[in-house]
């Protein structure tokens, strides 16, 4: 009996061997069957298109090379494109409240066939930004955000249902980022606005807002950058009968009449200041060089002209922020002055 347990110790080891071999090696029947898969990926190039907007769409697999596969493109049922690694396809995103329905399918020269769906909606935001920087009564321009301004940016998204109704932006859910860093005091229901204050360090900014419904099912994503820059000073003919004179900027130089003075108004434009008063605003206006201290609250100046002389003066004003550092200012002109009689100087004076 002893010498046939040798045997069938033997006989055990074989057919263990057999069976293992095939996992071993990794070898497959050559009469492989057709499979169903889902493994294809299948990306747009913008996440949040505004109507309209050129998309363009890639299918890829990591499980199979679609390189070689009849791609076949639908878009609400309907073929648009198909060929042989027709991985790409560009579209136009679809009116306000309509849906698109894409699916890509590849079939590989194995059998293997596989298919991704998305649906593709639309979306916008207009980003509007308001400075708080000074500017005077009734203009009309917009003024770049200076340095430590406080901004706010206002998000008017738009995002419509099914039957192209708009949603009111009150109703919908914001999510503010600011590089990228979501400012959670400032997210939430129905919070359109944003509100901030300019760094020390004057850095560029990239703001982000994302709205979206209450059941998270439509969404849309506004972008503005913010650039910060220093304040500046422009000078205004201020008559004694019109006012200020804000149509025509004095850029160079201007020209003292027969009537031998002119009124001339300084505005800071940018800085952080009262719509009256100066606030922490400190001036300090030169003819020529020389400083004239008791005018550093003065806005406005009157230049008088000598008589029977003609020439120029140099007027330079400096204006500097006592409070935020970084806001400060320095601008002039000439003052132009033909000759009259009785001359006591050759120079304008205030």
């Amino acid at each position: 009996m002893n010498r046939f347990i040798p045997m069938q110790k033997f006989v055990i080891f074989v057919t263990i061997s057999i069976f293992i071999y095939p996992f071993l090696t990794g070898k497959v029947s050559a009469q492989s069957i057709p499979v169903s898969a889902t493994g294809i990926e299948l990306t747009a190039s913008i996440d949040n298109p505004e109507p309209g907007q050129k998309v363009t769409l890639t299918a890829r697999s990591y499980s199979a090379d679609i390189s070689a596969s009849t791609i076949t493109w639908t878009v609400n049922g309907k073929t648009v494109l198909k060929g042989v690694g027709e991985n790409v396809l560009e579209i136009e995103a679809p009116a306000l409240g309509k849906t698109l329905a894409i699916k890509v399918t590849a079939s590989t020269p194995n059998g293997a066939v596989l298919s991704k769906s998305l649906s593709l909606k639309s979306g916008s935001v207009d980003m509007i930004v308001e400075n708080s920087g000074y500017i005077p009564p009734l203009f009309k321009g917009k003024m770049p955000v200076s340095y430590q301004n406080t901004y706010k940016l206002i998000a008017i998204p738009h995002i419509a249902n099914s039957s192209g109704v708009e949603y009111d932006p009150k109703t919908l859910t914001y999510q503010w980022k600011k590089n990228g860093q979501v400012i959670e005091d400032q997210s939430g229901y129905g919070r359109q606005t944003l509100t901030l204050t300019g760094d020390i360090v004057p850095r560029a900014l990239n703001i982000t807002v994302t709205a979206s419904t209450r059941d998270q099912s439509l969404q849309t994503q506004g972008y503005a950058s913010i650039s910060f820059g220093p304040p500046s000073i422009s000078f205004y003919v201020d008559d004694s009968l019109y006012g200020p004179l804000f149509n025509k900027t004095i850029n160079d130089a201007v020209r003292i009449g027969t009537q031998r003075e002119t009124g001339i108004l300084a505005v800071p434009f940018g800085f952080n200041k009262p719509a009256t008063g100066l606030g922490n605003l400190g001036l300090t206006w030169f003819i020529n060089g020389l400083e004239y201290p008791d005018l550093s609250s003065n806005e406005s100046v009157v230049l008088r002209a000598p008589d029977n002389t003609e020439g120029s003066s140099n007027i330079r004003l400096d204006i500097r922020n006592n409070k935020e550092i970084l806001q400060g200012s320095s601008a002039g002109f000439s003052a132009v002055f033909t000759a009259s009689q009785n001359s006591s100087s050759d120079i304008v004076n205030f």
